[in-house]
């Protein structure tokens, strides 16, 4: 069965811009996590912090902001969670409590949480259709082949991609840290004092270290999925 040349366009296309979307999500899903929290807070050299959080209040502050991108709750979630009064750095002698987050970083993180989770659709929904291709592609020896071609092109484009960006975060990484910023968010709205929680618990080491895992785990799952692509290409030629 052979596909027409726009069709094979396209399934190359889909999946050449898919499979780094793909990556580069799975890596941040891996990250977002109470484990890569404690792992970096517990490390040695991580930045301390100059307001009073000692390492088991980040452990224990920390995951909520993280838990919340993922799960059902509005704002309110941690618009409700306080800090005891000795731990309210800029609150007089005495008071009870204060809240974690002001209301600047709660706006911040219905933001983020917006962000995630149109990103985290936009990948089921790609891969479901790229299962229901694969699925569609065992009777279909064209189709496979313009999935590998696909796969192939999106990997090399997930390294190329992950070159680029090292070279511009070990030049200017101040620069893009902001332009990232800029393009999910309304100017203004993500910049914080060193004093508020989400930068006491969330420093930009945590961003610089992540960004160097998920760059890690992107390019050693491109190179697999090249490998692999690899093998089975020999294999279909000796069965010729």
């Amino acid at each position: 069965m052979s596909n027409s040349r726009a069709f094979q366009y396209f399934v190359r296309l889909y999946f050449a811009l898919a499979v780094p979307l793909w990556l580069v999500l799975s890596g941040v899903r891996l990250l977002l996590g109470e484990q890569f929290l404690q792992l970096e807070y517990r490390r040695p050299g991580f930045p301390a912090d100059a307001y009073g959080f000692d390492i088991e209040d980040r452990i224990d502050y920390g995951p909520f902001a993280v838990n919340f991108l993922f799960i059902g709750e509005a704002i309110d979630y941690l618009a409700s969670l306080r800090l005891p009064g000795e731990k309210c750095w800029n609150q007089a002698p005495g008071v009870a409590d204060c809240p974690l987050f002001n209301e600047r970083e709660l706006r911040h993180m219905a933001d983020v949480k917006r962000a995630t989770t149109l990103a985290f659709a936009l990948a089921i929904i790609s891969a479901l259709v790229g299962a229901c291709t694969a699925l569609a592609s065992r009777h279909n020896e064209g189709l496979r082949s313009d999935m590998a071609v696909g796969v192939r092109r999106g990997c090399q484009l997930a390294l190329f991609s992950i070159v680029f960006l090292a070279i511009l975060s070990l030049t200017a990484w101040d620069r893009a840290f902001d332009a990232f910023h800029d393009v999910f968010f309304a100017a203004g709205t993500w910049r914080f004092p060193f004093s508020d929680s989400l930068i006491r618990l969330y420093p930009e080491q945590l961003f610089i270290d992540a960004a160097l895992l998920i760059a890690a785990f992107v390019s050693l799952s491109a190179v697999a999925l090249l490998r692999l692509l690899a093998l089975r290409e020999r294999r279909a030629r000796t069965r010729d």
